[in-house]
């Protein structure tokens, strides 16, 4: 890695830090949703009220009557400014919102949105300049959450219901670009666009990175077969694995050359108990609505298990995001919800109607069939997304004769349940992470330690 390219993962690492510190601050009251306290803005209360979100209002994202045929096409687009527009308009840096079509769980084409960022920097490495598809990690599951709804790519704010959007994963897109590489950010499906955000189902969101990395290079002027990469750590790890193992079948023209899965939620019957009781146990509820969204078979589990709280949890966190979310709900213990005082983890198990829809979640079962190589990392004291279930994961990408390199973050445990040893090795990870995707770019040989982890 040159001095160069050290300094702007260096900064970047840098900002996305300060921007986690803002979204996991202390908050005096976390946990109650009636909880009273400041962030000392007139007109803004905190924690964020119980009310209607308005987000919705916003006609770019609102799709025509009849979609486009195929999956991965251009809707609509906007310019979206950012800070890395020097030179306005279509110029180094400059970017668009984009409108385009996907496919759900059940093969309905739908709209989803993304934005698209022209590299800011000069592309020294092979051929022309590469494309980076960035699927993000956990924002949340209302509209205003959506990447591409942050102003200036930094931060969205809705008056209906106060929740707060800020784009922590932003400065790695910004160190992207100024390498030199294109960047298509996802939303993921109903992130931004009518209907529910299907949070961490990862065949559906897949489905909708690889439709962005045809978007994209349609929107950029590029051909179909140009080189590009899959970058995603925890919402967006498990995106980016589900790109990675779906694009010879879903999408077999594009030219994908490697994949970093950072922390993916690969098989969510392990991670509903990791995160219960936990900072964010917010993001039970975006799954469970996600959950309901695209299986209504679910519908009479809400009334059969759930008592006056459960009920509450799953109409509010419909339309947060992580941060408002944390503050509402965090610490919040999932048994105080439920009629009998199962645990959501118990439930899941127990009541195979929810056990099936999560199993169907899980990678590296349905598709196996790596067409890049792939670099997977999890912290062994994660406390959010654990370890095993990653390491598991990759070693079915092996059996399967995967080229996988996966490495296990040391970072020994700090503050459970507070997120610290999930969110610190997605900040001491960037560098390597787009370091090897810069090696896979430039055809160098991908490394494996199958059968050494």
């Amino acid at each position: 890695m040159t001095y160069f390219t050290r300094r702007i993962l260096t900064r970047a690492a840098t900002l996305s830090t300060a921007a986690l510190i803002a979204v996991t601050a202390a908050v005096p009251g976390i946990g109650t949703a009636d909880a009273q306290s400041s962030l000392g803005v007139p007109g803004v209360s905190w924690p964020p009220p119980a009310g209607s979100p308005s987000a919705d209002t916003d006609p770019f994202y609102q799709p025509p009557e009849t979609l486009p045929a195929d999956p991965g096409e251009v809707i609509r687009s906007q310019d979206a400014p950012q800070l890395l527009d020097l030179a306005g308009t279509d110029g180094p840096g400059s970017a668009e919102k984009i409108l385009y079509t996907s496919t759900t769980e059940d093969g309905d084409r739908v709209a989803t949105s993304g934005v698209v960022l022209k590299a800011a920097g000069t592309w020294h490495g092979k051929g022309e300049a590469p494309t980076l598809v960035y699927a993000p990690g956990t924002r949340g599951s209302g509209d205003i959450c959506a990447p591409s709804r942050s102003s200036y790519q930094l931060f969205g704010f809705d008056a209906g219901n106060a929740a707060v959007n800020l784009n922590y994963e932003y400065p790695f897109h910004a160190a992207a670009s100024a390498l030199g590489m294109n960047v298509v950010v996802v939303d993921l499906i109903g992130l931004g666009t009518p209907g529910q955000h299907t949070y961490v189902n990862n065949p559906e969101q897949g489905q909708a990175t690889l439709d962005a990395a045809r978007a994209g290079l349609s929107q950029l002027g590029l051909p179909s077969d140009s080189p590009v990469g899959f970058f995603g750590y925890s919402q967006g790890g498990g995106s980016a694995a589900a790109a990675a193992e779906m694009a010879s079948s879903y999408a077999p023209e594009l030219n994908v050359k490697g994949t970093f899965a950072g922390a993916p939620p690969a098989d969510l019957l392990e991670v509903v108990d990791a995160v219960d009781r936990h900072a964010i146990t917010g993001v039970l509820g975006y799954a469970l609505n996600g959950a309901l969204e695209r299986h209504p078979e679910l519908a009479p589990l809400e009334d059969e298990y759930f008592n006056d709280r459960g009920k509450q949890f799953l109409a509010d966190t419909k339309d947060r995001c992580i941060g408002d979310s944390v503050v509402r709900w965090g610490l919040s213990d999932t048994r105080t919800m439920t009629k009998d005082g199962r645990s959501f983890g118990e439930l899941a198990r127990d009541d195979d109607r929810l056990r099936i829809v999560l199993e169907s979640y899980k990678l590296a079962t349905a598709y196996t069939d790596l067409n890049a190589p792939i670099m997977i990392t999890n912290g062994r004291n994660d406390d959010t997304i654990p370890w095993q279930q990653a390491r598991d994961t990759a070693d079915r990408y092996c059996t399967a004769g995967g080229t996988v390199q996966f490495t296990t973050d040391p970072l020994p445990s700090i503050l459970p349940k507070s997120a610290v040893n999930h969110a610190v090795p997605m900040l001491t990870n960037a560098g390597p992470a787009l370091s090897y995707l810069v090696d896979r770019f430039n055809d160098a040989p991908a490394p494996s330690n199958c059968g050494r982890f």
